[in-house]
């Protein structure tokens, strides 16, 4: 059993919850239907992030689904590649497009800030 078995049950399930055809989810996120197969059976890692950022739309997961389709994607590839780094898809995409996000996280690390501080940034948003 592979890391990526848990990524791959968890597109499969999403996939038939929205009735939708391998063929047909492959088509639309354009990757073929075999790579599509590898990757749910686990015998291949999750898809490059814009292929993820795809497949996630194409599903229409929720925002809670969405979380956990990167984190799982994200966690898969790091166990292959005995890393820590890296980010979930949805967050890099984030952070690509939001300059003033990317100068918060680096002055936040330049300030020693602890994941404490995150949390009452968290809960000052909800």
């Amino acid at each position: 059993m592979t890391s990526y078995n848990l990524f791959g049950t968890l597109l499969k399930e999403k996939r038939e919850q929205n009735n939708i055809s391998l063929r047909e989810l492959a088509k639309t996120v354009k990757i073929t239907p075999t790579y599509l197969l590898y990757i749910e059976e686990g015998s291949k890692p999750p898809p490059s992030d814009k292929v993820l950022l795809r497949l996630a739309n194409a599903l229409m997961l929720d925002n809670e689904s969405r979380t956990i389709f990167f984190d799982i994607a994200l966690k898969a590839k790091q166990l292959n590649n005995d890393e820590l780094t890296g980010l979930p898809a949805d967050i890099a995409l984030y952070l690509s497009n939001t300059d003033s996000a990317k100068k918060v996280i680096r002055q936040a690390d330049k300030l020693g800030y602890s994941n404490e501080f995150w949390n009452e940034i968290l809960e000052q948003l909800k």
